[in-house]
């Protein structure tokens, strides 16, 4: 890992800790015991920092499993979804991140949306998501996947924050399964 992806890494991290306040420069460079001052030579800014965060979430970014063959029916594109939320939630570190940033940016409208609407982690997402709709033969996949997005964010909020991290979490393969019948989705019967 490069001295850049550590940096990233490790900001990442102290944002899903504790939010944007806790992502400073020198918690970086203490996190990862470089000198004083090191991050800044990555990131001038704090805005610069967020921006590496943001890199790196979009990186590791997917909907279904790398290398997983397209999914054509809701029969095979549940368990695809299913393995890749229970990944990124066992992950939840760039989940957290990400959710936390937002938050804290409210204010500031260009790192918010880097965050949400120009999010390249969004945009990722959004690829993914209307090609496996498009494999399903759903109606007008592109306006689906936003649905499908906001649906896999509601799963990551209940588990990694909300009720389900401290109580029964939400069933995400019964709720993607029913949404995606629900809109039409191809499956084995049809």
């Amino acid at each position: 890992m490069s001295r850049r992806d550590e940096i990233a890494q490790a900001a990442m991290e102290l944002a899903a800790e504790g939010g944007g306040h806790r992502l400073t420069h020198r918690r970086v460079d203490r996190r990862l015991g470089l000198p004083e001052g090191t991050t800044s030579n990555y990131a001038r800014t704090r805005r610069d920092l967020v921006l590496l965060v943001v890199a790196r979430i979009a990186g590791i970014a997917h909907l279904r499993p790398p290398g997983a063959p397209p999914a054509r029916t809701v029969e095979e594109a549940v368990p695809q979804l299913v393995e890749a939320f229970e990944h990124v939630a066992a992950r939840g570190t760039d989940i957290r991140a990400r959710m936390a940033l937002t938050i804290d940016s409210l204010d500031d409208a260009e790192v918010y949306e880097l965050l949400t609407s120009a999010s390249p982690v969004r945009a990722t997402i959004l690829e993914q998501a209307e090609t496996m709709l498009t494999d399903l033969g759903v109606p007008e996949p592109h306006l689906r996947a936003h649905d499908l997005v906001a649906i896999m964010n509601g799963l990551f909020y209940d588990r990694l924050v909300g009720y389900g991290r401290l109580g029964t979490p939400a069933d995400a393969g019964g709720v993607l399964g029913a949404w995606l019948r629900g809109i039409g989705a191809r499956t084995r019967e049809a």
